[in-house]
């Protein structure tokens, strides 16, 4: 009897639920409202249709039942379609060209599914030119002037070979010269080709591969006996040489969590191993990489796209494979007569679009030197989570891969399949096969024949390659070669022995710094989830994070967790105008998007400075400037019965109608540039004894830049530069400490909003109330430290850096700890320091003085050794950027 009453209790709880629980879903839900939003992140509710019956009343279903529920919907960002800006007014009639042009910008890239681009950004019409042009033909004085105004020499007319590139060298011959005629190098056209090194493609040619200049140089090709080739050097080679180069254990693997670091590891900005000098801004560079990848390649394109579906992670697999090497001469170059044509008829006056279609059309560099022929280059793509799954670690991961092509792509035996290779949850789903078990491969293979290439990549649950695809692609790569490796000149060296080459070369240098903007990303929206923006061609992808995916990147895997936002650098601001010190600055903001919840602050520079030139021939159009020093290298120069030689100019000043030899009573014009005026008469004339009539002149600089003002001035009417005689107004705060000002005879803190408008420098400072750091105009430091008590403390002149901002929270935290507190400018000096002028400058370790005190344990080094340090030691360990960590008070045990 004694058993039944746990039966019996349990019973009666069991009618006592019942009695008081409500079954909702006697209430059903309405449908879901419409979305508040079409996209990013709108929201939908529902409630449910309660009847307020006895029902309700006795459950106690008010209570139980929840009456609405809400849920996100439309996450997805919100289509941004492209967008150009208005034409600008037309430009002056170009008097060389005769035309006029007009411009626009593209204001925002398509992003997020919305629509291209569509129209042009350059728009010309004929006009009829109110200017000169100034534009002088070359001088062929001892040469052969073909049919395209090229120059070569004398000798070259009439040998047979085609060195115009028209054949008008080769015309009204009275013999013609027998030449052996010879194959043509397997891919020696694409050596002449330019290269866009924002993009990384090839463009047009540059360097004409097809003039021998009279001269005969043979090489001698790949093979033995009879199958070897003779081939003839084109004269813009200094040398080229036959050598296969394929080495079975050359296959090199690399795995990326992301599509972010494959892009960061072969993005433009990082696949040149290094540089060289630079020639007007654009850099020397070279690769010794299997490859380079782009953003607006094809290939690229495809693996964003295969991320869309899932969170994945990627291996690359490349092997190169060489059949040539080669050098260019390093000067005397032969150009190809398209890029000569485009260069002739560019603009003398700087013309942005005009002048950027060279980047487009030819590229940035040239090849100077390489290697031809190929790479085996795929990327497979894997699915994170079955990773995860498999049991095996990345590293075990990309082993497999790599043993795997290795014997079953290219079939070399020395290495077999590790059996966890085989036998892992991925693999064993497709006969062993890791390589299979990928979501797809992406071919990024270079040279060969193209059904060749084709076969060599495959998608998921395909067959592998047959076992003679890689074997016949090598072979094909001999004859079908592209440049697998490279270091390029910038384009800028080449242009040379043209009309005007100086004047042009500037113009494409001012043009090349505008044209970087054009690959910025900046003008690109923040991607969801801490993905990355890349700009390809005139639309934004986004590259996911590793645990995230979707069109935009906007779903997330369930283990991913992270809310970090890593910042990116919005746009340049519009460079400064020139001032008087002939300099001018940009600055940029790292807030697309700003850093938040612990992400990574941008990298690089906030600001630039560089110098600038006045325009100046705006009124008479602008000015050709040849190359007369090269000319002269080739010809004599001519002889004059009578003039005068090009005359001296003043300090600042230059010749209205500059040229190298002027005639009997000609007269040339003193001009200055731009902050300085004649002072004098300007004008002198040639004599009949070769000497220059003149009277004194000299250039005057007619304006002053701002003055330096100490904390206790205020200037008045304050601009950034001033003309000559011009006055301003200033109005000393008498003899008080910074920070303050006197009033009556009292001297009290300035206002840091009413008494710091005017300029004063730039100062990084640490805030104790927000416990940050900020940047700060110097009077405003002063004047909050005035009033707060020392509220702000000084950390660096100029405004913060991010590289920096570790050291400054280190060294306000190592302070407290010091026995030396040192005023040293608007600082203090510590153990660790020393006061230079009006700075603190950091000690070397071994300058600390011997046993000071107080001592610590700390961990030195990247080998993290325990040692017994001063607080001199470890202030000047950290200072130096030496890691060091404090493990406890006191000298180590």
């Amino acid at each position: 009897m004694g058993s039944s009453h746990p039966i019996i209790l349990l019973l009666i709880i069991s009618f006592a639920g019942e009695a008081f629980s409500c079954f909702c879903e006697r209430y059903p839900w309405s449908s879901w409202t419409s979305c508040t939003k079409t996209c990013e992140h709108g929201t939908q509710r529902r409630s449910r249709d309660i009847t307020y019956d006895e029902y309700y009343f006795k459950n106690d279903c008010g209570r139980m039942c929840t009456k609405s529920e809400t849920r996100s919907c439309n996450e997805q960002p919100c289509p941004i379609n492209c967008q150009l800006g208005d034409f600008g007014p037309w430009s002056d009639c170009d008097p060389c060209l005769k035309k006029q042009f007009r411009t626009r910008t593209l204001e925002r890239p398509s992003q997020f599914g919305g629509q291209g681009c569509a129209g042009q950004l350059l728009e010309s019409r004929i006009c009829i030119p109110t200017k000169l042009c100034k534009i002088e033909q070359l001088d062929c004085a001892k040469k052969f002037q073909c049919a395209t105004g090229r120059c070569i020499p004398s000798n070259l007319k009439c040998n047979g070979d085609n060195d115009c590139g028209d054949n008008s060298d080769e015309k009204n011959c009275r013999r013609k010269e027998a030449v052996r005629s010879f194959e043509s190098i397997p891919g020696v056209e694409l050596l002449g080709n330019g290269f866009n090194s924002l993009s990384g493609e090839s463009r047009g040619q540059i360097l004409d591969t097809s003039i021998f200049g009279g001269k005969i140089n043979i090489v001698q090709g790949n093979g033995t006996a009879q199958s070897r080739k003779l081939y003839r050097l084109s004269a813009n080679f200094d040398t080229f040489k036959f050598e296969l180069r394929n080495e079975e254990d050359d296959i090199v693997s690399i795995p990326y969590n992301s599509m972010i670091d494959f892009n960061k590891e072969n993005s433009h900005s990082q696949s040149y191993q290094g540089s060289g000098r630079s020639s007007a801004g654009i850099p020397v560079l070279f690769s010794r990489k299997s490859n380079t990848r782009i953003t607006s390649s094809s290939s690229f394109r495809e693996a964003v796209k295969a991320t869309r579906g899932k969170s994945s992670k990627f291996f690359r697999i490349h092997k190169v494979i060489s059949v040539s090497d080669f050098t260019m001469k390093k000067d005397n170059l032969w150009l190809s007569d398209t890029f000569l044509k485009a260069l002739n008829y560019l603009p003398l006056e700087y013309n942005y679009p005009l002048y950027s279609r060279i980047f487009d059309e030819f590229g940035t560099h040239y090849i100077r030197a390489g290697s031809m022929g190929g790479s085996y280059d795929l990327l497979y793509q894997y699915s994170t989570e079955n990773l995860q799954s498999s049991g095996l670690s990345d590293s075990e991961s990309m082993e497999c891969v790599r043993t795997e092509t290795t014997y079953r792509v290219l079939f070399i035996k020395k290495r077999k399949v590790k059996e966890t290779c085989k036998y892992n949850k991925m693999s064993v789903r497709y006969g062993g096969s890791f390589l299979q078990s990928s979501e797809k491969s992406i071919s990024f293979v270079k040279g060969g024949r193209a059904e060749y290439i084709a076969k060599l990549a495959w998608q998921n649950q395909g067959s592998f390659p047959e076992h003679d695809v890689y074997d016949n692609w090598v072979k094909s790569v001999a004859d079908n070669p592209q440049v697998v490796d490279f270091e390029l000149a910038p384009i800028l060296d080449v242009i040379t022995g043209i009309p005007c080459a100086v004047t042009k070369r500037q113009n494409l240098q001012k043009a090349f710094a505008t044209y970087l903007g054009t690959f910025d990303p900046c003008i690109c929206a923040p991607c969801p989830n801490n993905a990355r923006v890349v700009l390809s061609g005139t639309e934004c992808l986004c590259l996911c994070q590793s645990g995230t995916y979707g069109d935009y990147c906007e779903k997330r895997a369930q283990d991913y967790t992270s809310v970090a936002v890593d910042g990116a650098w919005g746009c340049w601001a519009v460079w400064t105008p020139c001032d008087a010190s002939l300099v001018r600055r940009r600055t940029r903001q790292c807030n697309n998007p700003p850093p938040g919840n612990g992400g990574k602050p941008c990298e690089g520079e906030n600001k630039q400075e560089e110098d600038c030139n006045i325009s100046l021939f705006d009124d008479t159009g602008a000015l050709c400037i040849n190359e007369d020093a090269k000319k002269e290298v080739d010809r004599e120069e001519p002889k004059y019965e009578s003039g005068c030689p090009k005359p001296e100019t003043p300090g600042n000043g230059f010749l209205t109608n500059e040229k190298s030899w002027y005639s009997v009573a000609e007269e040339v014009e003193v001009a200055c540039v731009a902050g300085y005026e004649t002072s004098g008469y300007q004008y002198q004339r040639c004599l009949p004894d070769g000497t220059w009539r003149r009277e004194d002149v000299e250039c005057i600089r007619t304006t002053c830049p701002r003055p330096q003002a100490s904390e206790d001035i205020t200037i008045s009417q304050f601009k950034s530069e001033y003309k000559a005689g011009e006055k301003v107004q200033t109005v000393i705060q008498g003899n008080c400490n910074p920070g303050e000002k006197q009033v009556g005879s009292q001297c009290v803190c300035m206002s840091p909003d009413t008494d710091c408008s005017h300029y004063t420098e730039d100062l990084c400072i640490f805030d104790t109330n927000t416990e940050d750091v900020a940047t700060m105009a110097r009077c405003k430091f002063l004047a909050v430290n005035c009033q707060s008590k020392n509220r702000l403390h000084y950390l660096d002149s100029g405004p913060c850096s991010s590289d920096s901002l570790n050291w400054f929270r280190t060294r306000m935290t190592l302070s407290a700890k010091s026995s030396k507190k040192e005023p040293c400018g608007y600082d203090f000096c510590y153990d660790w320091e020393k006061c230079s002028g009006s700075e603190c400058a950091c000690l070397l370790p071994p300058r600390c003085p011997a046993n000071s005190e107080p001592l610590f344990c700390a961990l030195v080094g990247t080998a993290g050794t325990n040692r017994t340090v001063s607080v001199c030691s470890l202030g000047a360990i950290e200072c130096a950027r030496h890691k060091a960590e404090i493990v406890h008070n006191g000298a180590c045990t």
